[in-house]
């Protein structure tokens, strides 16, 4: 870079200094320190390495920027406002405001240059790897020698609290394993947490360790920029090996007292700091020509006009020089895409066969010979519906080339694998299984990046008890609306002799709790067929299926009839099963999901030898789809309150059970398991259809004197 360029990337990194100090000021909430630490490098990779297209923003080979240190969002937001993307200036001043363009940390919003939604750090790094190993897996399918359709490299942003988080050194190793070339990752190390010096507590040679686990490392300073364009530029040429560039930098930056403090880190600079930076900065003649030298030269009269643009939440100055600046490089950048373009037309004409292919993988649509086949699914044997799991995956597999997944080595416990393919490996990308390695954490975040693109669908597979490990990245695929399988299994008490440590007792509700997350739990093979329909049919966000190790009972995986109208009632997450005297009001009814139904059933039919009852069983597949159903569809199930309803789960619904009616019953598990055989837990834990006849016996007669409720 020559002089003269120098200086105005330098110029242009105090515009976004300036741009980021007000819009956390004007917030009076945010977090200064790393948008000023990083701003010079930012024009540098948004000006000059990464390649993208404001006016096409979904191109399938633009490269991907990832800030993983979220809480810096200000910084991607105002060096997208300069680039070209739709955020407006007005839209930096409403920083974290309610309905904002610009919250507190970055929303996945590809149309705005957002490609993920960060902020737990660690979790960008890991989404940065998946949507690298995404493009290694499009390169290997689509690829020809003389059509590179896919090239695009990831760039990700992460500071010292992302190199913290076990999510990362999980991630990395994997990354290091698979040789992901095509991904680079900028280490802002600036030395500063929120409570003070890394030195309180993180020493780690982060170079060595990513050297150990098969990286290229390299180390530069902020300050000297041609040197950090020169070892980016030469990373990026590397081969065979992810990249890591440490560069160190200073927090707060162009900052006076707060500059190199942790005080900076996650707070508004003040007025006084602002007041500095402006008269010390690059950016301080635009200052002058709108106020006068008088003006900005004196401190406090400088404090006031900034004091008053913030309060009207508005920018005292705007800098088309420095955004023109920035925006040099489109016209570049719009002919390398004009080229890909072509590449692709030509593509379409000569390689029909993988243009086809690759249209599915586009259009995500489930082939109607799919839907036909799970509507229609059928079993005739009682299984462990991990099993049937694993070959209803199959099924699904067969007709969509763009299901991918794995599980973290589990595959032969969780049935978590596509049969006739082989697994990912450094140099064969073109497998559909992926090995994790006893990596949950990462698994989920990795996932997630494979699943932001929607080309493909990724699966996740470990036991359940295991989901706790990855609840950050789920959570995260659930706001997102990811198209993310999760498949868990191993789902109770009946895992037996692996005792309490292995029996995920809480698991199934506190998965429930996650917003807009859909936990299908099937009794038999067609509920777990309808559970892969809907996920691939009709949810436009993540699932999590939760499967057995313990086989359902014959009367359960016997069950049928009507499949359009057993899919209809399925989609409103319940459904009748049983009924004494169908068409008459039940006198008791019960309830359960998964394995439990064919307690239920069994419970049923001891009520009706021991007293004559009418009894109704459901299974319950989703409760946040019956929750969701018509009220006219519930009271059809559930009748009217003066109907006892027994729920059986065996599953810790532990206190929700204070707001439930007079007439509910709840049958689950409060306690942690026992090591025992299976049959034995269960029957400890009162699970068995004897035991519970007996506490609904001991209860039904006085259902209306006193509020029901039992715990075991």
């Amino acid at each position: 870079m020559d002089t003269e360029n120098l200086n105005k990337t330098l110029r242009a990194g105090d515009y976004i200094r300036y741009l980021s100090l007000f819009a956390v000021e004007m917030s009076n909430s945010g977090h200064a320190g790393l948008p000023l630490g990083c701003a010079d490098i930012g024009v540098v990779l948004f000006r000059e390495i990464i390649r993208f297209n404001p006016e096409d923003p979904h191109w399938l080979n633009r490269d991907r920027f990832i800030l993983s240190a979220g809480h810096g969002s200000i910084l991607l937001y105002s060096l997208l406002h300069c680039a070209g993307f739709p955020i407006t200036i007005e839209d930096l001043s409403r920083f974290r405001k309610l309905g904002s363009k610009t919250p507190g940390h970055p929303e996945r919003d590809t149309a705005l240059g957002i490609e993920t939604t960060t902020g737990p750090l660690g979790q960008g790094i890991a989404n940065a790897i998946g949507i690298a190993l995404q493009e290694k897996m499009l390169e290997a399918r689509f690829n020809e020698e003389d059509f590179p359709l896919f090239s695009y490299t990831v760039y990700a942003l992460a500071g010292d609290g992302c190199n913290m988080e076990g999510i990362s050194q999980e991630a990395t190793s994997l990354a290091g394993h698979l040789g992901l070339d095509n991904l680079i990752v900028i280490y802002d190390s600036n030395d500063i947490t929120i409570d003070g010096s890394t030195g309180l507590c993180f020493t780690d040679d982060v170079g060595k360790r990513y050297e150990s686990q098969g990286w290229f490392v390299e180390k530069t300073i902020s300050s000297d920029l041609n040197d950090f364009i020169e070892k980016i530029k030469n990373l990026k040429k590397k081969k065979g090996k992810p990249k890591l560039l440490i560069v160190k930098t200073t927090i707060g930056e162009g900052l006076n007292k707060l500059k190199g403090s942790n005080k900076i880190h996650g707070r508004p600079a003040g007025i006084e700091e602002i007041a500095f930076f402006i008269q010390s900065s690059k950016i301080r003649p635009l200052f002058e020509e709108k106020f006068g030298k008088e003006a900005v030269q004196n401190t406090a009269s400088l404090m006031e006009i900034c004091k008053k643009y913030i309060t009207e939440r508005k920018y005292p100055v705007e800098s088309k020089e420095d955004v023109e600046f920035i925006q040099e490089s489109l016209s570049k950048r719009k002919r390398e895409y004009e080229n890909w373009k072509n590449l692709f037309d030509k593509y379409k004409k000569n390689e029909k066969d993988k243009f086809e292919e690759l249209k599915k993988y586009i259009e995500g649509k489930i082939p109607q010979t799919l839907v036909d086949s799970l509507l229609n699914y059928r079993e005739d044997k009682a299984d462990e519906t991990r099993n049937i799991s694993g070959r209803v995956l199959n099924v699904c597999a067969r007709e969509m080339p763009q299901i991918i997944g794995g599980s973290a080595d589990l595959a032969e416990s969780t049935k978590g694998f596509i049969n006739n393919s082989n697994y990912v490996e450094r140099k064969d990308f073109y497998g559909r299984n992926i090995h994790y390695g006893v990596r949950e954490h990462a698994m989920g975040g990795i996932g997630n990046g494979l699943a932001l693109d929607n080309l493909f669908i990724p699966f996740s597979s470990t036991f359940l008890v295991f989901s706790d490990y990855m609840r950050p990245a789920i959570r995260l695929s659930a706001i997102m609306k990811l198209k993310h399988l999760f498949v868990f299994t191993h789902d109770s008490i009946t895992v037996g002799e692996d005792g309490p440590t292995h029996q995920p007792v809480e698991h199934i509700n506190s998965l429930r709790l996650i917003p807009d997350l859909l936990v299908f739990r099937p009794a038999n093979a067609i509920e777990m067929a309808f559970s892969y329909l809907y996920f691939l049919m009709i949810h436009q966000g993540p699932a999590a299926i939760i499967c057995s190790r313990a086989k359902i009972s014959e009367e359960v995986s016997k069950i049928d009839g009507d499949r359009e109208k057993l899919f209809e009632d399925f989609k409103k997450g319940a459904l009748i099963i049983y009924e004494t005297s169908p068409g008459n009001t039940p006198d008791i009814i019960l309830g359960a999901s998964g394995t439990e139904v064919g307690i239920a059933l069994n419970c049923a039919k001891i009520i009706e030898k021991e007293t004559n009852k009418n009894v109704r069983v459901l299974s319950i597949p989703c409760l946040e789809l019956f929750n969701k159903s018509p009220e006219g569809y519930k009271k059809k199930l559930l009748e009217n309150d003066n109907i006892p309803f027994v729920f059986i789960e065996a599953s810790s619904h532990r206190a929700v059970n204070t707001f439930y009616k007079e007439n509910i019953l709840l049958m689950d598990i409060e306690r942690f398991g026992i090591s025992g055989k299976a049959s034995e837990v269960v029957a400890e834990l009162g699970l068995e259809p004897d035991s519970i006849y007996k506490k609904i016996d001991a209860l039904y007669e006085v259902k209306n004197k006193r509020r029901l409720s039992i715990s075991f």
